[in-house]
């Protein structure tokens, strides 16, 4: 290739980055931007921080991203708090990981063709809710980690061997992708899937998989330490804490994964046409399995069909392979095929998928392209529909990135994108009750309540909402339904206790809050009800004898 139209390309991806994520630079803070950065004191200042590897991601033991924790915090200082310095590193970020895409898939694809998926990923839609939301920036250091690594492979391996000096480049950059988000496990076998795949070789497979073996096991011995050092940190060596849904309805892992291939052609619409996007993913909208179900039919021959056409492009079309197999290999970890993840379908995870969707839709087109006559009405045409596709991708991008400026708008948008969805309901709810609409605040909590049923989660927070605002006497019946659902838990117990004393009912209010201990609350946190429950029965034990 010429400098000159590298460049050109170069250029244009970039732009069509910025178009499609520039406007959410605007944006506030949002969904958990609010408990994680705004609202969390640890991401406020540089004290302690190499505390930060041995603390969890969440506040309540989950997850592992301490390298995402200091990038916070440095954007925390540089802003002094602003949500736009955490923006523009965010859109920063996106323009890099497109052009890496354009560079890695200019390995494997003819110039033109890679130019087409680095277009393709540059605006996609889906990504918006990594670009839009900030705590979506680990999904895009990943991102641009994993792109980088798997492209220092490809492009070596097209000129002949891998350095060791480049293996420890991947090496370095596949350790830090790691402790910015735990799905970067995969780039491993994203290496052996290139080699497999994409290099040009004469010599057999086998022989060129052994040449590979150390630097590979070497690779696994990184991942194996990260993993080690997570399993050190994070209660529950495996996956992350199940979605609620899977909780409440108390779904085994066979559920688990006929759920998820029943969502699966949610997974190929929305990494095909995103036309509807949500931020919430879960009952009624999707289907949860008790057992196997006909409805679960189409998401099944979707998943085979995925594979099937993995297997048969491998001969014919091994870069067309290669992006399907990238595809299966990084949905993996969050997928809940394999391991529990805290939702059932989360778009911001679907941005590392993508880069293997838009190489292998990009190798297809180009093939189909190169079949048509030169200069034939077909080729205007099929030129023209590429143009709108990436129209409409920066469109749908730009429109989509200001439904994230902040919680009152995402919530509201997100009931209208999704009606009959439980979560989009309850999230609204939660936050119009914050708002003090209170009316509102109820309409949608008790929409949510009749949609899903189940949710231990949506009775104890309507019920603490309720306690805030004193009304014991509503709080009360979603206190007793919150323990029949989930007998074992201390969640409520406390505030319940709350209205007890309110109520006059000292002796239980006592304990209630002997119970909320006894399950491992905190005695400090229970110290006030416990006086307030031995001062008002003191006081109605002495009227009463003063009665007497």
């Amino acid at each position: 290739m010429t400098d000159r139209p590298w460049w050109l390309m170069v250029v244009a991806v970039a732009g069509l980055a910025l178009a499609a994520s520039a406007n959410s630079i605007a944006n506030g803070y949002a969904y958990d931007d609010v408990a994680l950065i705004f609202v969390d004191p640890r991401v406020h200042s540089w004290a302690g921080w190499s505390r930060e590897f041995a603390r969890t991601y969440w506040p309540d033991g989950d997850g592992y991203r301490p390298l995402t924790i200091l990038g916070w915090r440095a954007q925390w200082a540089l802003g002094s708090g602003a949500p736009m310095a955490f923006h523009i590193v965010n859109v920063a970020l996106h323009l890099a990981a497109s052009i890496a895409v354009l560079w890695m898939a200019a390995a494997v694809l003819p110039l033109g063709a890679a130019w087409i998926a680095a277009a393709m990923y540059a605006v996609h839609p889906v990504h918006v809710e990594a670009i839009a939301n900030v705590v979506g920036q680990s999904e895009l250091v990943v991102a641009l980690l994993v792109v980088l690594a798997v492209g220092l492979y490809v492009h070596a391996r097209s000129r002949g061997e891998v350095s060791w000096r480049r293996w420890v480049v991947i090496a370095v950059l596949y350790g830090v992708a790691c402790l910015f988000k735990e799905h970067a496990i995969v780039v491993p076998a994203l290496i052996v899937l290139a080699e497999a795949t994409v290099v040009r070789s004469a010599m057999p497979l086998r022989a060129r998989l052994a040449t590979i073996r150390l630097p590979v096991l070497i690779l696994l011995l990184v991942g194996a330490s990260y993993l080690l050092l997570r399993s050190r940190v994070v209660a529950g060596f495996a996956g992350f804490q199940p979605f609620l849904v899977f909780q409440a309805l108390d779904l085994s892992a066979t559920d688990r994964v006929l759920t998820m291939i029943g969502a699966a052609p949610q997974w190929l619409r929305l990494l095909l046409w995103p036309a509807r996007l949500r931020a919430q993913y879960g009952p009624l909208d999707i289907d949860v399995a008790q057992g196997p179900n006909p409805s679960q039919l189409p998401g099944l021959l979707v998943l085979l069909g995925t594979v099937g056409l993995m297997l048969a492009c491998w001969r014919k079309s091994p870069v067309t392979s290669f992006g399907i197999g990238w595809l299966i290999i990084t949905l993996l970890p969050t997928s809940n095929l394999v391991l529990p993840a805290g939702f059932i379908i989360a778009e911001r995870t679907l941005l590392l998928p993508s880069v293997g969707a838009t190489i292998a839709v990009a190798s297809a087109l180009w093939w189909f392209w190169h079949r048509l006559e030169a200069k034939s009405a077909l080729r205007v045409a099929a030129a023209a529909a590429f143009v709108l596709a990436i129209g409409l991708g920066v469109w749908r991008s730009h429109t989509r990135n200001r439904v994230w400026r902040d919680d009152d708008h995402l919530w509201r948008q997100s009931v209208l994108d999704a009606p009959e969805s439980y979560l989009a309901h309850f999230r609204l709810g939660l936050h119009l009750l914050a708002r003090g609409e209170q009316r509102l605040g109820e309409e949608h909590y008790r929409r949510a309540i009749e949609l899903f049923p189940h949710d231990p989660l949506v009775a104890y927070s309507f019920a603490e909402q309720l306690r805030a605002a004193g009304r014991c006497d509503a709080a009360i019946p979603l206190y007793h339904w919150l323990f029949e659902a989930s007998p074992d838990s201390r969640r409520g117990h406390l505030g319940y206790a709350a209205c007890l004393v309110g109520l006059g009912r000292f002796d239980e209010a006592r304990g209630e809050a002997l119970v909320w201990i006894r399950r491992g609350g905190r005695l400090s946190m229970a110290r006030q009800i416990l006086i307030a429950a031995k001062t008002g029965r003191d006081s109605a034990l002495a009227r009463k004898r003063a009665v007497q």
